[in-house]
């Protein structure tokens, strides 16, 4: 057999990924600019069109759009390819097609119907991040069922979009390669050429561009730098209920707004974050039946200040109905400055181990929860009040919680208030 030499040597974090592919099928790779995604995409593809067992391989190499396919990847394509004896180019349709009958093309994801209904043995996504993602579930997924390939998602982050919530979700999954490279640790680039860039671009760019971050680009974010440290420091990952440990149960209420309940274990000096769960227009008794469903062994309900106000429709609090419910102890957080409070919870993370599966929700709306920027004063407001704030509240009170209460005191059975018409101390 011939051995054709492609003038290609791969770097060391090419190296890693080729040797991943070679057992993954699926793989999301985040990496710095001009760290050589391209390149390595490229000459994969080129390699698997050599070698692949399949017949006829299929390739297509993805870009946000055909344009920016054909001045990114095509003269690459030729480059690295032409040492193969019999190439053949379609310029008009950006194919090349190799003398064993394997077929590199590419294609622009503007167009999602462009690639529908083709087969596919490798295909490698460059930049999705700005691609729309119905580009993989409907058109790309069913294109490798039948012959079992594979898909790469390759790029640099842009913000909390469909790159970042494929990245967290493909890193709980063990079919999944992820991997990220800083330029920081890669030293591809040379530091005089990155303290140059850091001095055109704003901090919040600089990271994003160079170093990774997908919260980079969220203006004003509280808990986002603290939530990268403890992804930095290995604290989000696979950590379970712990039978041997009792659960404390927190909750941020609303009735047209989430409610939102967070699940907590204190083991040793470290807080474990092990659950979450939030949902909309029910009362209670819905979030009592989902505490009992999960089977923790719960030692506390933690509610805010206002579970204690009496609705002028029945004249009791909500304390008064979920104490009815079952839930017992409860404690009630304190009242404290917003301010106070958010600057506990950015405290508080720093001895924080949170589950990832579980907890996806809580962390994204963490990652986002945001100041809202003042243009004629050019400084940062008060939290926006979105889709983050609910988590981030409900974090707040475990904070306050943990800093203002002594959790671990267990108080004799409360007498009920009158008119629910249960006594528990019989008199």
């Amino acid at each position: 057999m011939k051995t054709i030499t492609i003038p290609y040597s791969p770097r060391p974090q090419q190296k890693k990924l080729h040797a991943a592919l070679d057992e993954y099928r699926f793989a999301v790779c985040v990496m710095h600019r001009r760290g050589g995604k391209t390149v390595f995409s490229i000459n994969h593809l080129i390699k698997e069109a050599l070698t692949s067992k399949h017949k006829d391989f299929r390739g297509g190499f993805f870009c946000p759009t055909r344009v920016q396919a054909k001045q990114v990847a095509w003269d690459m394509v030729k480059e690295y390819s032409r040492v193969v004896p019999g190439m053949k180019y379609n310029e008009t349709e950006l194919r090349a097609d190799f003398p064993n009958g394997a077929r590199i093309t590419l294609f622009g994801a503007e167009n999602i119907d462009s690639a529908r209904g083709l087969k596919f043995d490798l295909i490698v996504n460059d930049e999705y991040a700005q691609m729309d993602p119905r580009m993989f579930t409907e058109v790309q997924r069913p294109a490798i069922s039948d012959r079992l390939g594979k898909i790469v998602f390759i790029g640099t982050p842009n913000g909390m979009d469909a790159f970042y919530h494929l990245y967290e979700d493909a890193k709980g999954n063990n079919e999944w390669f992820t991997c990220l490279f800083k330029a920081s640790e890669t030293k591809l680039i040379p530091q005089e050429e990155l303290d140059s860039a850091r001095k055109l671009q704003t901090e919040d760019q600089y990271n994003q561009e160079f170093e990774c971050s997908f919260q980079a680009n969220v203006s004003g974010s509280i808990f986002g730098k603290f939530i990268e440290k403890l992804e930095e420091d290995k604290r989000i990952g696979l950590y379970p209920y712990d039978v041997g440990y009792p659960v404390d149960v927190y909750f941020d209420l609303g009735i047209s707004d989430k409610t939102c309940l967070l699940f907590t274990q204190k083991i040793g000096r470290g807080l474990f974050v092990i659950d979450c769960y939030s949902n909309s227009n029910y009362g209670l008794d819905h979030y009592a039946q989902v505490i009992k469903d999960k089977n923790y062994l719960i030692r506390n309900y933690v509610f805010p200040h206002d579970v204690a106000v009496r609705e002028m429709s029945t004249g009791h609090s909500r304390q008064e109905y979920a104490y009815q419910l079952g839930m017992r102890p409860i404690k009630i957080c304190p009242k404290l400055p917003v301010e106070d409070g958010l600057h506990a919870g950015q405290m508080l993370l720093s001895k924080t181990y949170i589950d990832r599966e579980r907890c996806k929700p809580f962390l994204d709306a963490m990652k986002w929860y945001h100041r809202k920027y003042l243009d004629k004063d050019k400084t940062f407001a008060r939290p926006v009040h979105d889709w983050s704030s609910h988590y981030a509240d409900c974090w707040r009170y475990v904070a306050v919680a943990h800093q203002e209460l002594d959790l671990n005191q267990l108080r004799p059975p409360q007498k009920e208030a009158a008119g629910l018409h249960y006594n528990p101390l019989g008199d």
